[in-house]
């Protein structure tokens, strides 16, 4: 019994870190039963039960699934009580808990609002996914590169090369990307969209076989490459990446949102 009340308890800790933070609840159903004052209502009744056949086989008998689950609930609240009566919700840790949970549960609560209330249309969509394939590169590369984590190394490595140094050796020798360093460098194809902007620009900008003359910087490191060849790309149609466009679409509006907000509101970091 006390095994199963925990892990109710347990699936139900936002529950009850928003409980906490609760004024006024807006739950104005039946009241099943009463705790210290403490109401239980139709509305949380079905709520907890929903949560529980996530983890346990509903009870066939229903008039018994609702005694079992209302002393689940009873129980659940009086614990919740002694822990408020000896302030357990003040010991740090606990603090943090339900800190975490209340802010988790009302900042996606409010991202879905936002979006049901701004809903992304098909024709938006449709209109990104055109602006995506007007810009879209046709092509997808083969290429291979050395990665290091300076330049220096970078401008040594470049100077073996000019001397006549193989690549693929350097590559094993040399490229902290140690899965593509065993293959001599080989990145295989890739496509625009699945590398960083500035590899891609250089490769694209390389004819076949040649070597970079300078070292190309990212967030990995310095990357030395090697040009291998070129193909048209098979680019996705519309009913292909409508999903992925919709979800870019998305997450441009939520960071709207969060750039409204901040500009509105008053944030300040202490150093």
């Amino acid at each position: 019994m006390i095994a199963r009340l925990l892990s109710v308890a347990l699936l139900l800790s936002t529950t009850l870190a928003l409980g906490a933070c609760i004024n006024k609840s807006p739950d104005d159903s039946k009241v099943l039963a009463s705790v210290n004052g403490e109401a239980i209502t139709a509305n949380d009744y079905d709520d907890y039960l929903r949560a529980r056949q996530t983890q346990q086989a509903p009870i066939p008998d229903k008039d018994k699934e609702k005694k079992v689950v209302l002393d689940e609930m009873v129980n659940r609240v009086l614990l919740v009580q002694s822990a408020v009566d000896q302030k357990v919700d003040h010991e740090l840790d606990v603090y943090f808990q339900i800190k975490r949970q209340r802010d988790n549960v009302l900042a996606r609560a409010m991202l879905r609002k936002y979006l049901k209330d701004n809903p992304i249309s098909d024709e938006e969509v449709q209109k990104r996914f055109d602006q995506q394939m007007e810009k879209a590169d046709k092509n997808e590369y083969r290429a291979r590169h050395i990665l290091v984590r300076s330049e220096e190394e970078a401008k040594d490595i470049i100077a073996q090369l000019q001397k006549g140094a193989g690549f693929n050796g350097l590559a094993q020798k040399h490229s902290i990307d140690v899965r593509s360093g065993k293959q001599g460098g080989d990145l295989g194809w890739f496509s625009q969209d699945v590398i960083v902007p500035e590899f891609f620009n250089a490769v694209a900008a390389m004819k076949k076989g040649e070597v970079s003359k300078e070292a190309v910087k990212s967030d990995f490191g310095w990357h030395i490459i090697k040009s291998e060849s070129s193909r048209p790309r098979k680019l996705p149609t519309f009913e292909q990446d409508k999903g992925n466009i919709r979800q870019l679409v998305q997450q441009e509006r939520v960071d709207a949102l969060v750039k409204s907000l901040k500009d509105k509101g008053k944030v300040k970091i202490n150093e």
